[in-house]
């Protein structure tokens, strides 16, 4: 009899520990689901550790001959695509369309007129409606429609949170992350992804489930574009210097950092880059091994801006084209 009771009270302590064991983990859990959606909402970090402290602390072994210079234009009107005849370098441009018989006439006219241009990207839009851009919380059938329509096409992929839109769906977000993943898997022509959130790393859990990221590494025709837009004078340099070793580290010539929004004078001042901070940073991503950067606003472009890019990086000539 006693020996029953010391079994049943050693089958007891077992039980009572798995179930604490499993009430600290799903507490665990509740405690890093609410810190990872506060961070991601308000991009305040809130682990006392950083993201990137087990990565950037090699050296490039060696350095790319030429650093590739990319050029967003969401607004592709004649007017502000002129401010191309300024580049004498070779430049990759993505515009942006809302269907790809749009973006093939705009592509046409751009190749045509400015030999700048080496490359055009498709930078898909979703209607206001269906979220404008083309984040794992949008509209799902409008993200297979504009999927079809790039195909065969290099694409950037603007993986932004519905624009406007007060709820979510997550009927949308269950369609989407399966869809994108299987898309993506597929795709030979390029994808250059465009995401922010840089306070949470290059390849966090949380922006993986919530389909706000996909992962370079996983997908072979995909390269990341983090929004490191800086305003002031941004980040501080070594944190800088270290996020951009990090994604080289980790990505190769697959990392493209984003690197601000160019000044054309039609907006407060506080969105666009600095000349000097833009120049520190294109000497640092020179060397940290960066191999393309992209800018935003093609009406930004200035003397004042070309002459940084000139003066960092080695950019190729179009007399190579």
């Amino acid at each position: 009899m006693v020996s029953v009771r010391k079994a049943q009270c050693k089958r007891y302590r077992t039980v009572r520990r798995d179930v604490f064991s499993v009430l600290v983990c799903i507490l665990l859990a509740i405690c890093w689901l609410a810190a990872s959606i506060f961070e991601w909402r308000s991009g305040q970090r809130v682990w006392p550790w950083s993201a990137y402290a087990l990565c950037g602390t090699s050296m490039p072994a060696t350095l790319p001959e030429t650093v590739r210079i990319g050029l967003y234009e969401e607004f592709p009107v004649p007017w502000r695509l002129d401010k191309l005849q300024q580049i004498d370098f070779p430049v990759t441009l993505a515009i942006a369309a809302h269907s790809r018989a749009e973006f093939e006439g705009l592509r046409k006219n751009v190749l045509q007129d400015y030999p700048q241009v080496r490359e055009v990207y498709f930078w898909p839009l979703l209607s206001h409606e269906e979220g404008y851009y083309l984040g794992g919380w949008s509209d799902a059938d409008g993200i297979r429609r504009i999927a079809a329509e790039a195909e065969g096409l290099p694409v950037l992929w603007d993986l932004e949170m519905p624009l406007g839109q007060a709820e979510l769906s997550f009927e949308d977000w269950w369609q989407n992350r399966a869809f994108l993943d299987e898309w993506l898997g597929q795709r030979t022509e390029p994808v250059h992804i465009w995401r922010s959130h840089i306070s949470m790393g290059l390849n966090p859990l949380f922006l993986r489930l919530a389909a706000m990221h996909f992962d370079p590494q996983d997908y072979p025709a995909v390269s990341l574009q983090l929004n490191l837009y800086m305003t002031g004078s941004g980040l501080a340099t070594d944190e800088m210097a270290h996020i951009l070793r990090c994604g080289v580290e980790r990505y190769g010539e697959r990392f493209a950092p984003a690197l601000g929004v160019l000044n054309d004078g039609e907006g407060p001042e506080h969105i666009f880059v600095p000349t000097d901070t833009l120049r520190r940073n294109l000497e640092l991503a020179r060397k940290a091994g960066v191999a393309e950067v992209w800018l935003f606003g093609v009406n930004g472009l200035n003397e004042e801006y070309l002459s940084a890019l000139r003066e960092t990086l080695p950019l190729e000539s179009l007399s190579a084209e």
